[in-house]
């Protein structure tokens, strides 16, 4: 049976489960809410590529909450690969919300590294999620 390892602890996975984790990183709450990122992985339908796992993820987070996009599609390259990069906003708890979302494909996983804040504090935050998803780096083997 495989297992599933992190800093924190360890389990297995059954056989035939997918591991399906997510990382979030969270910032210091200074305004209701704490930016935050999080990281997801998912293996994607045959022959997926990027601008199919890219435009399916705005349709999908669309499909929760009314997002505005705020800039086009920015087309460039993490961990070596061709990825997209997606702002949105949208209003929650009376809040405005802006999130940043790095998408990239590799080996048929689509990975989203999604850097989430309020409207206000975006601008002094984009430095910091580009940062992170540009030391975003692949495992030789991906994981599935």
């Amino acid at each position: 049976m495989s297992e599933v390892r992190t800093d924190a602890f360890a389990l297995p996975l059954p056989e035939g489960w997918a591991d399906r984790t997510v990382v979030t990183l969270m910032g210091h709450d200074d305004d209701g809410y704490a930016p935050n990122i999080v990281v997801t992985r998912e293996v994607l339908c045959d022959h997926m590529g990027l601008g199919g796992f890219s435009q399916g993820w705005q349709t999908m987070l669309a499909d929760q909450v009314p997002v505005t996009p705020l800039r086009p599609v920015e087309h460039t390259e993490i961990a070596g690969r061709p990825a997209n990069v997606r702002i949105v906003s949208w209003a929650a708890a009376g809040l405005r919300l802006t999130q940043i979302a790095f998408l990239l494909v590799a080996d048929e996983i689509g990975y989203a590294v999604v850097g989430t804040c309020t409207e206000d504090r975006f601008a002094e935050l984009e430095p910091t999620f580009r940062s992170v998803a540009a030391g975003f780096q692949l495992a030789k083997e991906a994981i599935r």
